[in-house]
């Protein structure tokens, strides 16, 4: 997953922040994580500008799903 998830990041830059967070060596991840219910790994949650969930996909993912679920951002 990682190299589609980069290779969106790059084409997703002048419009998405991209976080990426490691439940496994950061306390800080893995509070969010719990308060999230993200319970697999990976998880991609996809907020709006305005702080609300749009999606949440879990497990690995296409590259047009992935898209769609960017494109659907506001």
């Amino acid at each position: 997953m990682k190299p589609l998830v980069e290779g969106l990041e790059k084409t997703y830059k002048d419009k998405v922040e991209f976080r990426r967070l490691n439940v496994e060596d950061d306390q800080a991840a893995v509070a969010l994580a719990e308060k999230l219910a993200v319970q697999y790994v990976p998880t991609f949650i996809f907020v709006t500008a305005d702080g609300v969930t749009s999606k949440t996909l879990v497990g690995e993912q296409s590259e047009a799903t992935m898209k769609a679920a960017l494109d659907a951002l506001q």
